[in-house]
Parts: C-alpha cells; sequence; structure tokens
C-alpha cells in the first residue's frame, strides 16, 4: 500500500528505514477499520500492540478525561510495549478510525535494539508526560457539523450552514470550511474522486478545490450519486473529513443531496447534527435510532406549513421570517453582520451552543430593586457579552420579558426613569375588595406592557425567556414559558398580600420570590452552558426608611388608635410584608444562585423596596456591580470556547 508507505515515512521513528525496508515493514502491519465510539484499548489492560492510525481519529482519556487528540500518522501503544506494564490510558475513536497494528514481537525487533528510535520514544513519552501533569487537553480535533433533513422539500439547509460557518469563524477566528454536497448522475472524477478517495492530502489538491471568501470561511463542491450502499458514503465522507482536518478545525457539511444512505451514514463522519424541521414538538428523527451524536432541531418558518412555537428553550431553534433572507449570499453577510437581529440570535445562539458556550442570564425579584438589573444589562452589552436566555423572577421577569422582545436596554432605561417618577408613584395602585390582595394587578399589567411593544405571546420573543411563579396551593416553583407574556410576568411579581394571586390552569400564582428568587437553575434547565445570576436584594439595614413609611409614620401621629397597647412605633403592615420579603429572598436567592457561574450582587442596602423613583441611582449601582464582575465573566467564557478558538 503506497499510501501507507509514504506515511510510514513521514513518520520520524520510521526514518531510519529506506524505501525497501519501509515496503518490508509493511508486511508486519496489520490494518482493521472501527467505527465511531468503538474502545481500541482499555487503561489498564495489558498492551500487545502498537498501533499507527492511517485514517481518522481518537480520543486518548486519563480516567474520564480526554488528555489528547491523535489524528493520521499519531502512533500508540508503545508505552506499555517499551515499559512491559498496563496501558496508561484508554484510546476510543470519536470517528470511523483505519489502524495499522504491530504485534509485539515485531515492535520488539523492530525498534528494540534501535538506539534512534528509543531517543525518539523517550522525547514523545516526556512531551505526553508533562501535558498529562499539567491537566491541559491537546485538542488538535476538528468539529464535523452536519446540516440536513429527512424532508427533502424543506428549505433552509444551505442558508444554515453557510451562516453557521461564518458565525463559527467570527467566534473562534479558527479555520472553517463548508463541505456543499449535491446530487450527480455521475460518478465523481477528477479531483473531485480523488477527495474522496483515501489517497494522501497534497497542498496542490486543496488550492486546486478548495474557495475561500473575503470573510475567512473556505468552500468545497462535492458531487455524489443518489442510490448507493450507506457503507460507501461512510467511506467517502471520512476520507474527505480526514484529509479537510489537517487544516480545518470546523467543517460544515451542507446537505442538499439527502439520499437515504447518506443521512444514515452521518453518524459516522460527524459530531454533530443540526436537522431543518417544520414542527418543533417532533422528536428527531434524521438519523438512525442510538446514534452517537449531538442533535439539534432548527424549525425555519419559511418552510410551507411550518408554524411557530414558544421561544422558551434554547431549542429548538425557530428562524423567523425576514425579507433580507431572500437570497443565500446576501442572507450569510446579514445574519454574520446584523448580530442583534431577530433572524440572525438563533444562529448565533446555535454555535455558541455547538461550542458548549451559550451564555443565560437569571434575574432576580426585588420590586424597585429589579431596576438596577438595566445597569447589569448595560455593562453586558457595552463588553460584547452574549445573551442566549433569560429567565427573570418578579420585577427581574418584567425586564427580562422586555430584553427578550427585543427591547434595548436604554429604551427600558428610560421607562423606568419616566415611571420613576414621584408623581407617578401611584399609577399601579387600583385596590380590590374581591380578589386575595390589595391590588387587582390590572394597573400594574397596563403600566409595564408597553415595554413589549407588538410582542404578545411567547412565540414572539427574540430569545428564549422564562418567568418564574411560585404555586400558593403547593409551594411548587412554577416555570413559565408559554401564553401571553404579560400573565406571565404578572403572575411572577403578585407581591402575597399586595397583589391578588393569578390562575394559570390549575395553578393558583404568587410572586416566584416565594420560592426561586434567583431563578439560575430554570436557566440551566432552559439549555444554557453558562450562567450569570444578579441577586439585586440586599440584607435588611437597621434605620433605612422608605418615604411609605414614613409618610405613614407621620399620619400615626394624628391616629388615637396607633397609641393603642403595643402598636405605638411598629412599622405599618407593607413593610412588614416586604421586609419578609426581603429578608427571604437575599438568603434564598444566594443559595439558588449557587450553581450560576458567576454571581452579581450589586450594592443596595441603602435603598428599599418602593423607591423606583431613585432609578438613576440604581441603574447606577447595577453598573458597577457588572463592571466588577466582569473578568470574572471574561474568565468564564474563555473556559467555554478555549479549546476552539484558532491554534496557532
Amino acid at each position: 500500500m503506497k499510501d501507507f508507505q509514504d506515511l510510514l515515512a513521514s513518520i520520524p521513528i520510521f526514518s531510519f528505514l529506506g524505501r525497501a525496508e519501509t515496503a518490508a515493514v509493511e508486511q508486519l502491519f496489520v490494518e482493521s477499520t472501527h467505527q465511531k465510539g468503538d474502545i481500541i484499548c482499555r487503561q489498564g489492560d495489558e498492551g500487545s500492540t502498537f498501533h499507527v492510525i492511517l485514517d481518522g481519529e481518537l480520543d486518548v482519556l486519563a480516567g474520564e478525561r480526554v488528555v489528547s487528540i491523535l489524528k493520521r500518522g499519531d502512533f500508540f501503544g508503545e508505552m506499555a510495549l517499551l515499559q512491559g506494564g498496563k496501558r496508561t490510558a484508554s484510546v476510543i475513536a470519536n470517528r470511523r478510525v483505519k489502524l495499522m497494528t504491530l504485534d509485539r514481537t515485531s515492535f520488539n525487533g523492530l525498534f528494540m535494539k534501535n538506539p534512534k528510535a528509543l531517543e525518539y520514544f523517550t522525547r514523545v513519552l516526556c512531551r505526553r508526560l508533562a501535558s498529562t501533569s499539567s491537566g491541559e487537553t491537546t485538542r488538535g480535533s476538528s468539529m464535523v457539523i452536519t446540516v440536513g433533513s429527512r424532508n427533502h422539500s424543506l428549505k433552509g439547509k444551505t442558508l444554515v450552514a453557510s451562516a453557521l460557518a461564518g458565525v463559527l469563524h467570527d467566534l473562534t477566528k479558527a479555520n472553517v470550511i463548508i463541505v456543499r454536497v449535491r446530487a450527480s448522475e455521475h460518478a465523481p472524477t477528477g479531483d473531485i474522486l480523488e477527495l474522496l478517495s483515501n489517497s494522501q492530502w497534497s497542498d496542490e489538491l486543496a488550492s486546486r478545490l478548495i474557495r475561500t471568501d473575503s470573510e475567512g470561511v473556505s468552500l468545497v463542491e462535492v458531487t455524489g450519486r443518489r442510490g448507493l450502499d450507506t457503507s460507501v458514503y461512510e467511506e467517502k465522507a471520512s476520507n474527505v473529513v480526514s484529509k479537510l482536518s489537517q487544516k480545518f478545525q470546523f467543517i460544515v457539511f451542507d446537505l442538499g443531496m439527502d439520499p437515504q444512505g447518506l443521512m444514515d451514514a452521518v453518524p459516522t463522519f460527524s459530531d454533530v447534527f443540526v436537522e431543518i424541521v417544520d414542527q418543533a414538538g417532533l422528536p428527531h428523527n434524521g438519523l438512525p435510532e442510538g446514534a452517537k451524536i449531538k442533535r439539534f432541531r432548527l424549525l425555519n418558518t419559511y418552510n410551507r406549513g411550518s408554524y411557530g412555537t414558544s421561544i422558551s428553550s434554547c431549542e429548538p431553534f425557530v428562524l423567523p421570517r425576514d425579507g433580507a433572507l431572500t437570497h443565500t449570499e446576501s442572507a450569510t453577510t446579514y445574519l454574520r453582520t446584523n448580530k442583534g437581529t431577530d433572524a440572525a440570535l438563533p444562529i448565533q445562539r446555535l454555535a455558541r451552543k455547538i461550542l458548549g458556550a451559550s451564555v443565560g442570564v437569571a434575574l432576580g425579584g426585588g420590586a424597585a430593586f429589579g431596576i438596577a438589573h438595566l445597569g447589569v444589562l448595560k455593562v453586558l452589552e457595552a463588553n460584547g457579552i452574549p445573551i442566549d436566555l433569560v429567565a427573570g423572577c418578579s420585577q427581574g421577569s418584567i425586564i427580562g420579558v422586555g430584553y427578550a422582545a427585543g427591547i434595548g436596554v436604554e429604551p427600558m432605561i428610560e421607562m423606568a426613569m419616566s415611571l420613576g417618577k414621584r408623581e407617578n408613584s401611584l399609577l399601579a395602585v387600583d385596590l380590590t375588595l374581591t380578589k386575595p390582595g390589595l391590588l387587582a394587578g390590572n394597573r400594574f399589567i397596563n403600566i409595564f406592557s408597553p415595554l413589549l411593544g407588538e410582542k404578545n405571546t411567547f412565540e414572539d420573543l427574540s430569545i428564549p425567556c422564562r418567568t418564574v411563579a411560585t404555586d400558593i396551593e403547593s409551594g411548587e416553583r412554577v416555570s413559565i414559558g408559554h401564553g401571553r407574556l404579560t400573565t406571565a410576568f404578572r403572575a411572577s411579581a403578585s407581591v402575597p398580600m399586595v397583589f391578588a394571586p393569578v390562575r394559570i390552569g390549575k395553578s393558583v400564582l404568587v410572586d416566584g420570590g416565594v420560592a426561586d428568587p434567583v431563578p439560575a437553575e430554570v436557566v440551566n434547565e432552559m439549555g444554557a452552558d453558562m450562567c450569570i445570576a444578579v441577586n439585586v436584594v440586599p440584607p435588611l439595614k437597621r434605620g433605612i426608611e422608605n418615604a411609605v413609611s414614613k409618610t405613614v409614620r407621620q399620619l400615626n401621629r394624628f391616629n388615637p388608635l396607633s397609641y393603642i397597647g403595643d402598636s405605638d412605633g411598629m412599622p405599618n403592615m407593607f413593610d412588614v410584608i416586604m421586609n419578609a420579603m426581603q429578608i427571604l429572598q437575599y438568603e434564598l436567592g444566594n443559595f439558588k444562585a449557587a450553581s450560576a457561574d458567576v454571581l452579581i450582587n450589586p450594592d443596595l442596602s441603602d435603598f428599599t423596596w418602593v423607591e423606583y423613583y431613585r432609578s438613576q441611582e440604581l441603574i447606577e449601582r447595577g453598573v458597577e456591580a457588572a463592571q466588577a464582575a466582569m473578568p470574572s465573566i471574561n474568565r468564564a467564557i474563555k473556559e467555554k470556547l478555549g479549546p476552539w478558538m484558532k491554534r496557532a
């Protein structure tokens, strides 16, 4: 096999062999093929073989941690043979792999009496030990992503593949290539045939086949015949991946050609499958059952028969209608350069989710304290921190829903400043005698509903969002992600005894702060890989008095009943309720936020729950706290994206 002889000649430990000797050595090796997920050897087993990788990729694991990734031309198994001990690591195929294997007798005869080979093995062992001791993962692997659908009539595969490739390049600065697969009635010839074969890759072939655009994304177009056996597609696609992975960190297959056999082959050469669907509620059905591959669904609303779904979880990713998406090439540029548009947001989120770096924000409750969330969001935006998901409680739910509806931070700040004026402090008051609360809550909805613009339900949102309420009859946390947005935030902000509860279905709901003041767990359940939690509720501080307390105290001087018994000097009912909630939410909120990657606690101890008229100061405190947290946030994001950033 000429290809294997060329491969051996390129490996330093075989450099002492001449051409004739290399041909003779080849006869000592045994070729084998292994599928994705196959265990080649286990840590702790006796080692009796030496392997050279002819094609594919392997993960090397110490325990459950991947410490290295091996590719074509790499070798393993020599340590156990040299030391006469057990395997020091497990090796698993992370996609289809071809190995050339040498038994112990042949290995000893070939290397044990060769000083140059032993010296080289020693250097390799030292490098591997140093890497393992430092805890670093040598990521030499490429990620292979396939975009396709079982339903051949569904549109959007090429647009999603192209836009996704561009966003991956923008996020990581790594080399990205799109493999555009199209059907042909004829067998491939020439350069395409060579690309599909197991021959060695060359720069000359690459220059003839690959085009790179001005935005840094490369493209190769491949034709394939329909009606071939799945094993043929597995072989050809794996050969393409093996060649391209030598230069490209991300390989995105655009399956415009969708024969049964090619779709069945996807798990053998891909790490991620993005399935274009027309209904969000359907299970994944694009691949064989049991396939070991990450799967994500994308609902393209341009397809006939497709309809929207509640935007309340990371998945499905919903591509909304946008006139700029009519032509694929210009649409790709549009989606990359207009990151904040409704059409671009799901592609951005999909790319970060594939990288394990999607960001969710949990906004805690706290009446007027919650205005500080606007300062936090302002800093996150100014520093380019993406917000892929948001969950909110009470006042945090109002701001979270507004943000998810696409209302910018600055318009929300302007609204907070307007509503916070002292003359507007009684706008939310609508007393009721027929409901279990002092206020009916209808005016509350009227005040905050303008935040939503034309967005009325969760189906209209720009990014996934949920609000959190408490079932007053069971004590359970209720995560709301369906229905009308005004109902969702009204239920989440129903402070017991102040606002009347809200009934949704069979549940009677009150303020989410009773059960979960800072819904970091909800953000994680929604699918975020990283959570930034904000607990704006401070601990109580003796001597801090709000305007309501002061007014009630002054009026009580003229109330003869206030001097009866022990009522003189006692706090009013509102203070008792709100202070009790504040104590609960501060302690429980920090506890509930324990699962967050970063917790932000603005210093609001000299504010009170009713002081909406101090909105500017509250926002400034949020800004200060978020700025102080930025090093931790950047560090957390770097840890998520770091393994995928462009290799030097």
